[in-house]
């Protein structure tokens, strides 16, 4: 979309394998630089103005004693009560969004970088309207899926699905996207479709 750099959209469901996918991505394409909105929604969770926002639209009682974030009660909250959610995502999302933009922009200037990829993973929930050149999706069956997210997380199994089920089925994620990169099964198996996709990005540049 910029000159000769290639912007990536990298999205799926929760505990599908994304961040993997990117780890092993990165090592196989160093020059790409990757934009992971959820690492930025963390940052933001840490900021005071942030916080103020979110507890004033919230509620206070997601401040912990010294003002900071209460976010397992903050979770609790936005998947329990859908205008939460919606009221929290107001706040979050453009400030992502933002922070996206600058990222790609900085990345356009940058010698030798030829692939920019921007992990979102409600590209499609959020209607994500930065530009692309290629959309991908991580999958994985959802009982999968769900074993992942309950072994990883801590939540209780109410909680897991009300995440899962809060996203758009991964069946309609793959129907959307460009490619598909399926990881319902071992991680060698990810690094070779992982290879095999990487060989192919690079040769977009030179086709």
């Amino acid at each position: 979309m910029i000159a000769s750099m290639r912007v990536v959209a990298l999205t799926g469901g929760i505990s599908t394998g994304k961040s993997t996918f990117v780890s092993l991505l990165h090592e196989m394409v160093p020059e790409m630089v990757v934009f992971d909105c959820d690492r930025c929604v963390h940052e933001l969770l840490t900021k005071p103005e942030v916080t103020r926002m979110i507890v004033n639209s919230l509620g206070v009682d997601l401040a912990g004693p010294e003002g900071q974030l209460d976010k397992s009660r903050m979770r609790e909250r936005v998947f329990h009560d859908q205008n939460c959610k919606r009221a929290l995502e107001e706040i979050l999302h453009p400030l992502v969004r933002e922070a996206c933009q600058l990222s790609l922009q900085q990345a356009a200037h940058l010698p030798g970088n030829r692939f920019f990829l921007m992990d979102v993973p409600l590209l499609y929930e959020s209607a994500f309207p930065l530009p692309r050149d290629l959309e991908i999706v991580v999958a994985c069956g959802t009982v999968t899926q769900r074993e992942r997210l309950l072994a990883r997380s801590g939540f209780t199994p109410e909680l897991a699905d009300r995440i899962i089920g809060s996203q758009l089925p991964i069946l309609e994620k793959v129907n959307r996207a460009d490619v598909l990169i399926w990881n319902g099964g071992s991680l060698p198996a990810l690094r070779r479709q992982t290879l095999i996709f990487s060989k192919w990005l690079k040769s977009k540049l030179t086709s």
